[in-house]
């Protein structure tokens, strides 16, 4: 009797139990349903997003990102373009060495390039200015500059590129150490806003209790 007792409410439980997901999952349902597909907040962001002067600051920034990232790249593509010339190869292998071994924006770019001046599209002047146009890098287009005039007059290309990055690392250490020194003066703004409160209130703070208590 015991056990048929203890079976038949063990029964009872998880009939119970069953029901109650059920119903759990029926209201869980429900209320997917009646939750609202986007969250207010995502939409109202997404609106302020497309406000004009936002998209265009995104663009700027975006554009200025795309520069500053051409700018980093640029002296390895000299170094290897340039190896690659003073190997014996043409300007469009020694390019396309460059392109097959690096994963970036400007190699992607000049890949394009490339491809656009062999399938017989563009000219290689055309489609390395318009790399340019899109770039809008100044020593990008030093560099279109420089491969246009050598190889349409036969001049040797691989000294001046090696120059060119050099000048182009130059500009680099010059940028970073310009950086470095006005580290000092934009933590001014913090030192004078949330330290040296801090520490005055540090100093003076027990003094001004200790004065409080006192009197």
């Amino acid at each position: 009797m015991d056990l048929a007792l203890l079976a038949s409410c063990g029964a009872c439980g998880c009939s119970a139990f069953a029901a109650s997901f059920v119903l759990a999952g029926g209201g869980t349902s429900h209320w997917a349903r009646a939750s609202p597909t986007e969250d207010p907040l995502d939409a109202l962001l997404a609106r302020v997003r497309r406000l004009p002067l936002l998209e265009r600051m995104e663009e700027q920034a975006s554009t200025a990102r795309g520069r500053a990232q051409c700018l980093k790249q640029m002296p390895t593509m000299l170094d290897v373009v340039t190896l690659g010339l003073s190997a014996g190869l043409s300007f469009d292998s020694s390019l396309e060495l460059y392109c097959s071994r690096y994963e970036n924006d400007l190699a992607r770019a000049l890949g394009a390039a490339m491809l656009s001046w062999r399938l017989g599209t563009e000219s290689r002047e055309e489609a390395l200015l318009g790399v340019a146009g899109r770039l809008q890098v100044a020593s990008f287009d030093r560099f279109v500059g420089v491969v246009t005039q050598a190889l349409a007059f036969g001049s040797p290309l691989a000294v001046t590129l090696e120059h060119q990055a050099q000048a182009i690392r130059d500009e680099q250490r010059s940028q970073i150490e310009e950086e470095i020194e006005q580290v000092p003066v934009k933590m001014l703004i913090p030192l004078g806003v949330l330290i040296v409160p801090a520490m005055l209130l540090a100093i003076l703070g027990p003094l001004f209790g200790a004065s409080i208590s006192l009197g």
